[in-house]
Order: C-alpha cells, then structure tokens, then sequence
C-alpha cells in the first residue's frame, strides 16, 4: 500500500487528509494510475465503499479482488458437528438467503445474516445495549413525540462524562526524526500507534452504546443501528455489535476494562476471550490473548467453553497449557426420544468476531444440556420462518430495484411499498419513472411525516434528503448513494 501511494500522490494525499478511509484507498490503489488518480479520488469522495465497488467493478469488467482476510478480519474456520438433516436445513436456508438478498452470498455472509436474525429475536442487537447498566436515568422520548426542530431536548437526561472521556485525544507525532532511528525505534513507534488506534476501537464502542440507547439514528432517518453503523459510519454492523457487547461486558468484567481501554488488547482479541474471562482468571486470559494469534486464541476459548459445557473443567477455567492439543470432548447426553447420529459437518471460513459471534447467538437458542447443533438447528428454524414470510409480489419496480428499500440510509427487503415520488394527489402518474421502492419504515415514518423527501425520477436520477427539520436545512442530502455536499 505504501508503494502505491508513493505512485498516487493524490491519494495519498486526500488519505493523508482523513477525506478517505482505509477501506476506500485500499480499493482504489487497485485500479487508479498516475492520470486518472485524481478522477478516481473524486469519484471516491462522495461515495459509499459499497457504491464505490460497484462503480470500479463497472468500470473496470471484473469483481474487487481482496486480500487473504475477510471483511478486513483474520479468517478463521467455524466448524459444527451435527446430523445430516441439520447440514441439509443449513444448504436450504443458504439457497433462501441468496433468494432474499438477490445475489450471490458466501456461506459466511449467510451465517452473518442468520446471526443477525437470532440477536434481533433474543433481543441482543444493539439498539438496546444499556439495559442492565448504569447509564441515563431516564428514556428517549418515542420518535412520534420528538420535534425534529428541537433536538436538543433529547440530550437532557445524558451523563456528558462519559463521553468526555471517550473522545480521542490528538496522536503523538511519531514521525520526526524517523530518518535516525533505528529498527527497534521504529517498530516501537509502530506499535504506539497500534494501541492509539486499539484505544479507538473502545472510544468507538461507548459513543456508539450512547448513540443507540438514545435512538439517535432515527433522528437521521436510518430505521436502525445496523444501518446507521454501515451506511454512515462505513462500519459493518457486526463490528458495531461487538464494540458495544464489549462495552457491556467491561461493565460486568472490569478486570477486561483496563488493557482494553489501554490498546493492550485489540478488539477482536478483547471479544474471544470475553465468554471466558473471569476475575480470578482473567490476568491469564489476558497474558494469553497477547501471546497467541487470533485464529490460535479463537480455537481455544471454544475448546475451554465446550469442555466447560461438558462438565469436564470448572466454570472459571484458565487457559489451555502451551502446546495443548485441541480435541473437544465427546459429551455425555441424556436419552431423549430422538436422538440422531451426529454424522455430518457443517465447515466455511469466517471472519474471526463472526465466529465468536455466531457462538454466543448458538448458545441463546440451545437449551442447557443441549449440544450446539440443536441451538444452531432452532436458529436456522427461526430465520428461515422470518425469510419465508416475506412475501415476492410481481411488481416490476420491486423487480428493478433489487427487492430492497432505495433510501440510501436503508438496505432493508422487508414490508416493501411502491411509493410514488410525485404524490398522485398532485398529479403524479402511476409510470415507473415515478415510483419507487422504500420500506414500510421509511415510507410511513419517514416520507409520510415529513423527515424524509425524494424527488426526480426513478431510478437512477433521485435526490433524497433525509432527517428534514421545520425551519432547518435537512442532515442528509444525497443524490442516489452520492453525498450532495454544499459548498461554500
């Protein structure tokens, strides 16, 4: 990366200035030369990562080639022994979601969106991550109270505290004098930089517990957490599900709290071993989740949870020693009326917090005693009973834009409606250049109570602004998936 941007001055310039993400430059060293640098870096400001990818996939013929990781995670392989019919339902519900989402999915992106069905049923999404915890004493009032012309009364209740200290402090300049330092002064630097950007993550994961638990999303018109985390912050909804998990967990576990405040522990070391630590374990947990890589530590917290769950270790159990090989044990089941054969795999490759993740959902649909496979089994019940109940008209502009809501804050395909972007009752025609498709949420809430507006015609020429305020200029304006910004 750094050779490239050695040739792209000019991205390496607008990445140097924070107007572009990692994730954003990472795609366009891939395609921009020397000429078209500048044209790709404009093309890149106004637009989503997943607008821009299918701007380059378009313009260049070929998919965006990626690295080893996946979703810019260290890969590591979910495996679920389990009998056949449980491996036969997996392959059904991977057919419906590829039905449902209109593409192509790998079987971890399935496994994404099955985990996110089963957190939003067990009510652990996080639109609700202060329950149990000290936090305000007092409730958001609901959407339909709120004036969005005064949305300063909304923060009334807020302990400020908080968030003071959750605000980044300015990084140390680490660079002068980097011709005279020698390679253990550099890598010295690197790491400091490494736990500034670890310390990031747990500043990230307490504003976004105090952004969700306010609802401060629908304010800006995003129907939920999920979608405020990807469309606007460019984070992917499993990460802002973990940041906040972990958020919660450091209250439950203060031993966590600290090195991961620090940037001793990255976040995704931080969640593997959450399920495990305990008081008087956790300064062992910790000095191993510094000592390990996180495919090595991933596979060990399962193998202490499960021979936990089989009663074969204590509650509170300290790692593995060094070198242990990780067989699970073969647990001992009570007979019950049916009892299949556990003859069958269900193995993919995921990234490392969705394997963790997709653990801690199993374990909320199994009942105790129960192997993983019957959780997993009821989970896959469940999502499949939510897929197969939304219904597949035959309305061509559902078809045209990809059964899904076309507000760029929203990538919802559910409780579709066929809005008309010139209201018939002021004389727009029933023609498909002026109908469109939005979700139930946005079209009820948004369009209809006058926080969301759209006009033009569709699809590819609607500008859309969304959060509108009586008296305000709107907090959104948006042509498509492009940012319309005002310029002075």
């Amino acid at each position: 990366m750094s050779a490239r941007l050695d040739e792209l001055p000019e991205v390496a310039a607008a990445f140097a200035h924070g107007e572009l993400s990692w994730t954003q430059v990472r795609l366009l060293v891939g395609v921009a030369t020397a000429e078209s640098a500048a044209a790709w870096v404009e093309v890149a400001r106004g637009r989503t990562v997943r607008a821009l990818e299918a701007t380059i996939a378009h313009d260049t013929g070929r998919p965006v080639e990626r690295d080893d990781t996946l979703d810019e995670e260290p890969r590591v392989q979910v495996r679920l022994r389990c009998p056949r019919r449980v491996r036969e339902r997996w392959h059904a519900v991977t057919v419906l979601a590829r039905v449902v989402a209109g593409e192509e999915l790998a079987p971890w992106q399935v496994a994404d969106a099955v985990a996110a069905e089963g957190f939003s049923a067990r009510d652990l999404e996080p639109e609700d991550p202060m329950a149990g915890l000290p936090g305000p004493e007092c409730d958001p009032p609901p959407l339909e109270r709120i004036d969005p012309g005064e949305t300063p009364a909304v923060f009334g209740c807020l302990d400020w505290s908080a968030l003071d200290e959750a605000l980044p402090a300015d990084l140390e300049r680490l660079r002068d004098g980097a011709a005279d330092v020698n390679a253990f002064a550099l890598d010295g630097r690197m790491r400091a930089l490494l736990r500034a950007a670890q310390r990031i993550d747990w500043q990230m994961g307490r504003l976004l517990r105090t952004f969700f638990a306010l609802r401060l999303h629908r304010l800006m018109g995003f129907p939920s957490a999920a979608a405020y985390a990807r469309e606007r912050l460019g984070l992917s909804p499993r990460k802002a599900r973990a940041l906040v998990a972990l958020e919660r967990k450091t209250w439950e576990a203060p031993a966590l709290l600290a090195p991961y405040r620090e940037g001793e522990l990255s976040w995704l070391r931080a969640l593997a071993i959450a399920p495990v630590v305990r008081e008087e374990t956790a300064a062992a947990w910790i000095a191993r989740a510094q000592a390990v890589t996180v495919r090595r530590l991933v596979d060990e917290v399962e193998w202490v949870v499960e021979r936990r769950a089989a009663g074969v270790s204590a509650a509170a159990s300290e790692p593995p020693p060094p070198g242990t090989r990780l067989v699970l044990p073969e647990r001992q089941m009570r007979a019950q009326e049916e009892c299949p054969p556990v003859d069958a795999e269900i193995i993919f490759f995921a990234p490392a917090s969705l394997a963790v993740l997709l653990r801690e959902v199993i374990a909320a649909f199994a009942k105790p005693l129960e192997p993983p496979w019957r959780g997993f089994e009821r989970l896959l019940e469940h999502a499949e009973a939510e897929w197969q109940g939304q219904p597949r008209s035959r309305d061509p502009v559902f078809a045209r834009d990809g059964w899904r809501c076309t507000v760029p804050a929203c990538t919802s395909r559910r409780n579709l409606h066929d809005h008309h972007l010139l209201f018939r009752s002021r004389g727009g025609g029933n023609a498909r250049a002026n109908r469109i498709t939005v979700c139930a949420w946005h079209h009820l809430r948004g369009i209809h109570q006058g926080r969301v507006r759209a006009w033009g015609t569709a699809p590819d020429d609607v500008t859309w602004e969304l959060g509108v305020r009586p008296g305000c200029t709107p907090l959104l304006r948006l042509h498509g998936d492009e940012y319309v910004v005002e310029r002075a």
